[in-house]
């Protein structure tokens, strides 16, 4: 039988030792590895999700013209989809003057608008040939580009399935530029069209 001497013995000792050693060291070099790409991997998730979340809360701002009887008429911003009665707030209210049943406060802003707000008794045909009294004219039709689900209801023979139609045709095609244009959307043929072509504005 082949015998080894002790320095032999010793020799190989060393060196099986040597190679446990430097494999134990090796896996536990790869599953540091592992444990820091992981690490990396969820920090570069978190900082997206962080960029998402702040994306998400980039408000947009429109800017109106708010003049006529309020307490401080002037250039404000909004957040986009506010109604007269915010920006009426923001530029002090009110006056005890005014003529509230001309006025639609839940009318949706539009961005570059100018809002006129007339006197107890003032004739609004004053403004005739104005782009205030255009769009003080216009502000209790709806605009089909901005209008909630619910506002579109409001209109003559126009129910939820309808609504939701135009609310869907304007998601996936885009704005409105004419106001026929509401003819393209399901459901809204010749006989619907003038029942609220007087009821609806594109801008």
């Amino acid at each position: 039988m082949f015998k080894l001497t002790k320095r032999e013995m010793i020799v190989l000792g060393i060196f099986i030792f040597s190679i446990i050693v430097f494999s134990v060291d090796k896996f536990y070099m790869n599953t540091s590895e592992e444990l820091i790409v992981e690490h990396k991997n969820k920090e570069i998730e978190n900082i997206e999700k962080t960029q998402e979340k702040k994306e998400q809360h980039v408000e947009k701002l429109i800017i109106v013209d708010i003049c006529g009887e309020v307490k401080i008429p002037g250039v404000v911003k909004l957040k986009e989809g506010a109604r007269l009665i915010d920006g009426v707030q923001r530029v002090g209210g009110l006056l005890k003057t005014a003529d509230r049943k001309q006025v639609n406060m839940a009318k949706i802003l539009v961005d570059g608008e100018q809002i006129v707000i007339p006197k107890i008794g003032e004739d609004l045909k004053e403004y005739k040939g104005t782009e205030s009294y255009e769009i003080t004219k216009k502000s209790n039709k709806v605009n089909i580009n901005t209008a909630s689900k619910n506002e579109l209801e409001s209109l003559n023979g126009v129910g939820e399935v309808l609504a939701e139609r135009i609310v869907q045709y304007r998601e996936t095609k885009g704005r409105f530029h004419e106001v026929e244009d509401i003819m393209k959307v399901s459901g809204v043929g010749d006989k619907k069209y003038e029942m609220i072509k007087e009821e609806i504005r594109v801008n």
